[in-house]
């Protein structure tokens, strides 16, 4: 298997290869032979687009630089700018979206990220002519997400089949810790990217590559000096300023990291999170060693983050200003003796009373108070709430810190409180811990949304701190039962028995609940499993999270057999046998993982008509990993006139390299076949056993 994470030490010894740096054209000018060069992608003639080229780079500027002693100098000392230009090639109209680009700029107090220099243009070829249409920057769109941060969108025009958009910015930064980080694969295939960095030798940043794609280097070193302006204020009548000038020389590291022809990153099935498997280079700030002044290190440790967010005014001051929920926390308190009670008490108010407005954050936007009189709130006004109101009433309660799924992998070994984006809630008494996320009202105890399921969380607190396992404590369990009577001209009548449990019971929950009503649920299925006729259904636990979601149906089936002379062939699970295959790519470079155990089983017993037997069965299987962890079982059995029918489908691992990727593959391949063999019925004047 590749390695996910690879040194940068690794990179150097890919200067040994061929692969240069490459001059990039100017913006605004293309020749016609670049655009009909562009026709279609060399490296991936699927490709629906592809980026000619895209580069980046990052230097450190000293902008301001006069100095006065009356403290009324503009000295704001290093700033980033990053810089970005890049050509993209649509070939079909369904890519014609990734032309749009969407930013986000931070704030926080006097330092912040300002966006300038966008310029942007769409070449199209119209009738034997290159046409030119350039981005009117009025038309970009700021839009002030929160108080910290402004997502930025840009639109280009005229853009269709066979454009070539163009697109360069600039973004200055006061946020020396977050040294942009830059993306060499993406979705479609890249030619060739590029990203130049800068670092002035104050600064010492640790590089992490990830990834699969072979990335080359270039270090060279650069004389650099910075023009200091000292202005003494003079004092008394007709005296000037006394003015001196000092010159600080320094060497500054320019770091090119580069690659050509990196295949487009396909995404398939039973995958968290493509950012964690893209080639990328991220930075992350050690520490700094400025003139006169001895080393600073800013190397974070969890117990810093921790500390940060229990000072923070939207999380921890947050969360201690609770006095509001007093009167709910002494009724939940004395609501039972029991301690799971009165947490289960506590988690169906919060769930009943707030509604989740689709943000994930781990800060609070309004306070508490005001989310709870409103009923809305973000994911940390939620589950903090949720805290708030178990603290109130006695319970060793603390928040949960996270990253999503889409976020990405919290990375353990590099604390930062920029890769979090979530929290939770967290219960521990004598023997047991109970985690929970109210944002998910058909959760139940230890059940969190699909998203939260993403390796490990840290619990903020000043003396239970530390990391805590967001493995899966439920599975994706579904079961079929059913009991069919074929009549002779193929049409199957009975009852069925769908058994949902934990996360599966929990989907079912909200497909029901979306489908607003009890027809339009049974309509919904119908066109899930076409030929079927649902004539009458019963559903047990719909509102008990905490218990399997059972809907039992008589159902009529048609359209399911082929008739061949005296002959009736059909595969035995009907509607409900495995559809398409999951996994679709030759091979895999990335891991498989999946976001808790899986099981399918199915049970139908069907009775064929009379005047038939059954002249040939699929065989049985049973297949299995090494390790047991994938396993398939399939039989058939035949009595008198009655088909008994069995299939068992179960995933128990779930993080499997790419090297099991076909074995997982041939797994369901199995049971696609398998589900897909065909029961021969025969037609006799009398009866004949098996």
């Amino acid at each position: 298997m590749k390695p996910i994470l690879s040194a940068l030490l690794l990179l150097i010894m890919a200067n040994a290869f061929s692969a240069k740096i490459q001059k990039t054209p100017k913006s605004g000018k293309i020749s016609m032979e670049e655009m009909s060069s562009y026709a279609v992608c060399p490296i991936d003639t699927a490709a629906a687009a592809y980026y000619i080229f895209e580069k980046g780079s990052t230097e450190f500027v000293y902008r301001q630089t006069t100095i006065r002693s009356d403290d009324t100098g503009s000295d704001k000392g290093f700033q980033m700018t990053f810089r970005y230009h890049s050509r993209l090639k649509i070939l079909n109209k369904v890519a014609s979206g990734m032309a749009d680009i969407e930013l986000r700029l931070y704030k926080n107090g006097l330092d912040v990220e300002k966006l300038s220099n966008i310029k942007g243009y769409t070449y199209n070829l119209e009738n034997g002519k290159i046409v030119s249409t350039r981005l009117d920057t009025k038309t970009v769109i700021y839009e002030e997400k929160n108080d910290n941060s402004t997502i930025v969108k840009i639109a280009m025009p005229e853009v269709k089949e066979g454009s070539v958009v163009e697109i360069e910015y600039e973004i200055i930064s006061d946020f020396l810790f977050n040294l942009q980080e830059w993306y060499f694969q993406k979705q479609v295939p890249v030619l060739y990217s590029e990203y130049k960095v800068a670092i002035p030798e104050y600064f010492h940043y640790k590089p992490s590559i990830f990834g699969y794609t072979r990335v080359h280097q270039e270090v060279t070193e650069n004389p650099k000096s910075i023009r200091f302006t000292y202005i003494q204020k003079a004092e008394g009548f007709d005296v000037k300023d006394y003015k001196y000038e000092h010159e600080e020389r320094y060497k500054e590291q320019v770091t090119t990291l580069y690659a050509e022809n990196i295949s487009a990153f396909k995404s398939e099935s039973f995958l968290k999170a493509p950012k964690n498997y893209l080639t990328r280079v991220s930075y992350e700030l050690v520490g700094t060693k400025f003139p006169q002044s001895g080393y600073k290190s800013f190397s974070t440790r969890w117990v810093d983050v921790s500390k940060r967010l229990l000072d923070h005014e939207s999380f921890g001051r947050a969360l201690n200003r609770s006095n509001f929920l007093s009167g709910e926390a002494q009724s939940i308190k004395h609501s039972s003796s029991d301690t799971k009670d009165i947490i289960s008490n506590a988690f169906e108010l919060v769930k009943s009373k707030m509604r989740w407005n689709g943000i994930n954050s781990i800060f609070t936007e309004s306070n508490l108070k005001q989310a709870w009189e409103s009923g809305t709130g973000n994911s940390a006004e939620v589950n903090l709430m949720l805290v708030a109101l178990l603290k109130s009433a006695g319970l060793n309660a603390f928040p949960v810190v996270l990253s999503t799924q889409a976020n990405g992998m919290l990375p353990i070994m590099r604390p930062s409180l920029s890769e979090l984006n979530y929290v939770i809630a967290m219960v521990q008494d004598e023997k047991n811990s109970y985690m929970m996320d109210a944002t998910e009202p058909l959760s139940c105890i230890n059940m969190l949304p699909e998203r939260c399921l993403n390796g490990k969380g840290f619990v903020i607190d000043p003396v239970r701190f530390g990391e805590t396992s967001l493995e899966p404590l439920y599975g994706h369990y579904s079961s079929l039962m059913g009991d069919f009577k074929m009549n002779g001209t193929g049409v199957f009548d009975g009852t069925l028995t769908m058994t949902d449990a934990g996360y599966a019971g929990m989907y079912r929950r909200k497909e029901y609940n979306a489908d607003n009503n009890r027809e339009m649920f049974i309509e919904s299925l119908e066109k899930r499993y076409p030929g079927i006729t649902i004539q009458n259904m019963e559903i047990s636990n719909l509102e008990d999270v905490n218990s399997d979601f059972i809907n039992s149906m008589e159902i009529e089936l048609a359209g399911y057999t082929d008739g061949i002379g005296d002959m009736i062939l059909f595969s035995p699970l009907l509607a409900f046998k495995a559809g398409e295959h999951p996994l679709k790519l030759e091979n895999r470079e990335y891991p498989i993982e999946f976001s808790y155990p899986t099981r399918k089983a199915a049970i139908f017993s069907i009775e064929i008509p009379e005047g038939y037997y059954v002249e040939s069965i699929p065989e049985p299987i049973r297949v299995a990993s090494e390790d047991k962890s994938i396993t398939f079982t399939y039989s058939i059995v035949v009595i008198d006139r009655l088909i008994q029918v069995f299939s068992d489908f179960r995933i128990e691992r779930l993080l499997f390299l790419p090297d099991d990727y076909q074995g997982i593959k041939d797994a369901f391949t199995f049971m696609i076949d398998k589900h897909a063999e065909k029961v021969v019925l025969k037609r006799s004047e009398w009866s004949r056993p098996y």
